[in-house]
């Protein structure tokens, strides 16, 4: 072998040493940069679902409960507002309906009330703008299925029961505002159709049919819900909130009939409802 044939190894050997030593030191520096650009994009972020720094994804998920007069709804959800503005949202949503006395059954006490538990889903896709940079505005299509959470709901021990079964088409918008790296209060308005399918029977009530009975409630319902985002950290917001619908009632001719005649005695009256909420959000 030629005489410096080992200095050429031994350079080669080093090099290849420096090239392997430096290769983790290249990804640790990238990770770091990743990690930055995550907690300067959850630093940004306002902490209201349907919202997002601009050019960048946040996802959440988490929970909330509503309390109304007449019930208590649960839900969980899923949302992402893409780099792109576009947002979407999926809700599994429960309820447990209050015994309390209906005035369009006056043949039945509350102690005998054990109405059913309701259930459903919505479903919403929006695009967050950005006109200001402490600003946030988005305007959303919902969806929304249920099965005895809007209505009139009723079950009771004599065997007499109505179920509703809901579909809506709504449209609505969110305006959010940035006050500061902690708080992020908001605005949230919609409106659009609603179809609630009524079945039922009253079989054992005083002055009531025994035939089976159903109808139609269309409503038109407006919603006004204020809250605020509190972030307790970059990822967890608390968000409280409260809310006013005003509902348009226009059941059709089986529905608006007395009880006795083989209808549901619902109302065209206009009629409105309150709720208090808070939501549990987690981002990423």
């Amino acid at each position: 072998m030629p005489l410096g044939a080992p200095d050429f190894c031994g350079c080669r050997i080093e090099s290849e040493t420096v090239i392997n030593e430096s290769a983790p030191r290249t990804k640790k520096k990238a990770a770091a940069i990743v990690s930055d650009d995550e907690l300067t994009k959850l630093h940004k972020y306002s902490g209201v679902p349907g919202t997002a720094p601009k050019q960048d994804t946040i996802t959440t998920a988490g929970g909330a409960f509503e309390a109304s007069p007449n019930g208590t709804n649960f839900y969980i959800f899923f949302s992402q507002t893409m780099a792109n503005d576009v947002y979407y949202e999926i809700r599994l949503l429960t309820r447990y309906n209050y015994a309390s006395s209906n005035p369009n059954i006056p043949g039945v006490p509350a102690s005998e009330l054990s109405p059913p538990m309701g259930y459903g889903t919505n479903w919403f896709l929006g695009y967050n703008f950005h006109p200001a940079p402490n600003v946030n505005v988005t305007p959303y299509l919902r969806l929304n299925i249920s099965q005895n959470m809007s209505g009139p709901v009723l079950d009771d021990s004599n065997g007499d029961y109505v179920d509703s079964t809901t579909y809506a088409t709504l449209v609505g918008t969110k305006v959010s505002f940035r006050a500061s790296p902690v708080l992020s209060p908001y605005i949230n308005i919609w409106d659009g159709f609603q179809r609630n399918y009524l079945t039922g029977a009253y079989p054992n009530s005083q002055t009531q049919s025994n035939t089976p009975v159903n109808g139609v409630l269309d409503q038109i319902p407006i919603t006004y819900q204020v809250g605020l985002g509190m972030k307790l950290t970059n990822t967890v917001t608390l968000l409280p909130y409260w809310q006013y619908t005003v509902t348009i009632n226009q059941p059709d001719s089986n529905a608006s009939l007395a009880i006795d005649q083989g209808g549901m005695n619902q109302s065209s009256l206009t009629g409105t409802s309150y709720a208090y909420g808070l939501k549990l959000s987690i981002a990423w």
